[in-house]
């Protein structure tokens, strides 16, 4: 019978070529998850963004910063942000930014991370 002895450089070597391949299967497979850049097939590489939408009255609007609110902000939506890709229609005519008024009731589709608006449809109410 051979006798073995296991140093502890020999167990230090060995545990750490454990751990370099697994850094690098964990690291391929993240890579792969992503998307990579090497073009052709393969899905992912874009960020998935969360669209959230919300209805209700205009109830605060600032022309200067582009931003507005649909109904109270304890719903949890807060202001919006308004920007030119932002798409804007009231009663059902594409329009500005600046057509939209307080109290016309809207239904919101934006980013639930940046808060950005992605379409805006509008129907504005009468005035008597």
């Amino acid at each position: 019978m051979k006798n073995t002895q296991i140093t502890r450089t020999s167990l230090f070597t060995a545990a750490f070529a454990l751990l370099l391949a697994v850094t690098v299967g964990v690291t391929a497979n993240i890579a792969n998850a992503a998307g990579s850049n090497s073009g052709g097939g393969g899905g992912g590489g874009s960020v998935k963004t969360y669209e959230a939408r919300v209805t209700g009255y205009i109830t605060a609007i600032d022309y200067v910063n582009s931003t507005l609110t649909i109904g109270a902000s304890y719903y949890g939506t807060g202001q919006l942000k308004v920007t030119s890709s932002t798409n804007i229609s009231v009663n059902l005519v594409n329009c500005g930014f600046d057509t939209l008024k307080l109290g016309d009731w809207a239904e919101a589709r934006y980013d639930w991370v940046s808060k950005t608006a992605t379409k805006l449809s509008c129907t504005a109410v009468p005035t008597s």
